[in-house]
């Protein structure tokens, strides 16, 4: 009984750690040097790292930066020839709220690629960053950068600034049917009031019923211009009324994600990744 007693605790204690272990890592903590890469990689590790950097793009287009960072770093450790992964690091760090982490990323690239010709850029980059975290340890009064918010889930960044409208707008469609109705009114209307003014020349002309062969031609041929251009007037003025009437009763088109819209507006820049064995892409750029 007493050795039954004892093990009891100890597997709650081991349960517990498990269960509270997923909200520990969201606070960031201080990052942690790149170990230094000297070996070279197996057929195995490569295929592993290829797997890795696929999982975590996928990861990272879905806007889970925490998932996308875990399998980049699996991928780099498996593969640390790939060190364009460490932009890959470096960008889902920045978009997770943790510049330090970015910061590091970026200089061991740096340090490991001398030659890159981005190297000016990201430098520079680096310079932003390092300016940011002091910006905010000195509006804090602490020495770390503010992490994710206690409520806030895994992978989803806190976004501060105006508020973006959700409720999804109206298809443009519609209106390009009615400018295009206006334009042809505009037009018909034009030559409409022209062969208006010739049938009346011509009638002043004849000055009665009693009109020469050639004037009575030209005004049949106007004539009939002036009801054709009349009848064009008509069908854009139909076509500006259906185009509005379609706009204003159309439905507002569904909004798109706040991930999806994240991504549009981070602009990316996108180069190659290329590592024994395959081969991917690493998302980069100036902030």
């Amino acid at each position: 009984m007493p050795r039954i007693a004892m093990r009891v605790p100890h597997r709650f204690l081991l349960l517990s750690a498990l269960a509270i272990a997923p909200g520990v890592a969201q606070a960031e903590d201080a990052p942690k040097p790149f170990p230094p890469c000297e070996k070279t990689p197996t057929e195995g590790d490569v295929a592993g790292a290829k797997g890795a950097f696929q999982a975590g793009q996928a990861s990272f287009e879905e806007g889970d930066y925490n998932r996308a960072i875990s399998y980049w770093d699996d991928a780099y450790r498996r593969d640390c020839t790939a060190h364009a992964l460490l932009l890959n690091l470096a960008r889902a760090h920045e978009l997770n709220n943790q510049k330090r982490h970015a910061v590091v990323a970026l200089e061991t690239y740096l340090a490991r690629q001398p030659s890159s010709p981005q190297r000016d850029q990201i430098a520079r980059r680096i310079e932003g960053l390092n300016e940011k975290i002091a910006q905010e340890a000195g509006a804090t009064g602490q020495g770390n950068p503010p992490g994710p918010g206690p409520g806030t889930p895994p992978g989803v960044e806190p976004v501060p600034g105006p508020k973006v409208d959700t409720g999804g707008k109206r298809p443009l469609t519609p209106l390009i049917v009615a400018g295009a109705g206006a334009l042809i009114t505009v037009v018909g209307g034009v030559l409409y009031l022209g062969a208006s003014a010739d049938v009346k020349d011509i009638e002043d002309q004849c000055g009665g019923r009693n009109c020469p062969p050639k004037l009575a031609s030209e005004g049949n041929d106007a004539r009939s211009k002036q009801t054709t251009w009349g009848i064009v007037t008509v069908g854009g003025l139909a076509v500006t009324a259906g185009g509005l009437a379609w706009y204003f009763l159309s439905k507002p088109e569904p909004a798109k994600p706040a991930a999806a819209l994240r991504q549009k507006l981070a602009l990316p820049r996108v180069d190659p990744v290329v590592g024994r064995g395959f081969t991917g892409l690493a998302v980069s750029g100036s902030f």
